[in-house]
């Protein structure tokens, strides 16, 4: 079945699921998103409400608000936190902002491979993760979406090698070492929120971004840019987390429905992603006349193991950097 088909498949079983249930319903939670609505991360936010409902005999309700109408990702974990919403699907350079322990997951280059990613969310790396974050935050980290691969996508550069990207503003978030990561490209990061992507593109305010192929899609990035330099430079974890003082009020099992629904929500991400990757970058190509570039990544590959290696000093996580290393092997 195609991605498209299922997707739609899915949202209508889910809204199924939602109206036989709701005269049982117990307990309602929320989840908030920033996403557009038919983004993966979206997506898997329904998936995650109807496994929800499914797994609690439709004695716990999700509703689902996306395309960042509660917020921009800052503002939802802060909300989440706060115990405002429930839960949310962030990034781990915004959540290093609470504690560091997440923000090496986004480093550029930190995972060799798909397997590679796997065996870390997946494991016990991934787990002690989780039980660091919620320690120093209060936040609960349920489950590891992602999956995708981030390119770079620009407007008028072609990005060949490392040193095209000398002196171009390239869009990043709220994220210190991310804006460090660009300079060690030798470009200028320019921090520009989710929502505002499309415009910065369009009038030059940025040179380009870096970002999934769904993104550049759904976000609509690519009808400003066109070309796309397949650096392959991060393959993404995205944490689907949760207050953790409203987990412990629920029930056991509520709260074990919870848990399982984020576990399996969490594969349904992952796969999800891996097929609109192949997907989306054919459509690029077909639907909006994007041209692809494979650059000679060894520079900027070595560039990031510097920004990685810093990042572990001065975070004291050299030991975790180390076991993520090693579990690529």
């Amino acid at each position: 079945m195609r991605v498209s088909a299922f997707i739609g498949a899915a949202t209508a079983l889910s809204g199924i699921v939602f109206a036989g249930a709701l005269a049982a319903q117990e307990v309602t939670l929320r989840i908030a998103v920033v996403t557009p609505t038919e983004h993966p991360h979206s997506v898997s936010a329904r998936e995650f409400a109807r496994l929800v409902e499914e797994l609690s005999g439709g004695e716990v309700a999700v509703t689902v608000s996306d395309n960042g109408a509660l917020g921009s990702n800052p503002e939802l974990l802060a909300a989440v936190q706060a115990g405002i919403i429930d839960f949310t699907i962030s990034t781990p350079g915004v959540m290093a902002e609470y504690a560091p322990v997440t923000g090496i997951l986004e480093l550029p280059y930190v995972f060799a491979s798909m397997d590679h990613m796997m065996a870390v969310t997946r494991g016990e790396i991934g787990a002690g993760i989780a039980g660091t974050y919620e320690a120093e935050t209060g936040i609960a980290i349920l489950g590891y979406m992602g999956g995708a691969q981030r390119n770079m996508i620009t407007t008028e550069a072609t990005i060949n090698s490392i040193d095209d990207l000398s002196g171009l503003r390239m869009r990043t978030w709220e994220w210190d070492v991310m804006l460090n990561w660009w300079d060690s490209l030798g470009a200028l990061g320019s921090v520009v929120s989710f929502p505002e992507v499309y415009t910065a593109l369009q009038t030059g305010v940025v040179d380009g971004a870096e970002n999934e192929f769904s993104t550049f899609t759904t976000a609509r990035w690519a009808e400003v840019a066109q070309n796309v330099s397949l650096t392959q430079h991060s393959i993404t974890v995205r944490p689907l987390v949760g207050n953790a003082a409203s987990l412990a009020e629920l029930s056991d099992e509520h709260r074990a429905a919870v848990m399982e629904a984020a576990a399996q929500a969490a594969d349904f991400d992952v796969a999800l992603e891996q097929q609109l990757d192949q997907e989306n970058m054919a459509r690029l190509e077909s639907d909006y006349g994007v041209v692809f570039t494979t650059p000679d990544r060894t520079a900027m590959i070595a560039a990031s193991a510097t920004v990685i290696e810093q990042f572990a000093a001065d975070e004291g996580l050299e030991d975790l950097a180390a076991a993520i290393a090693a579990a690529a092997n």
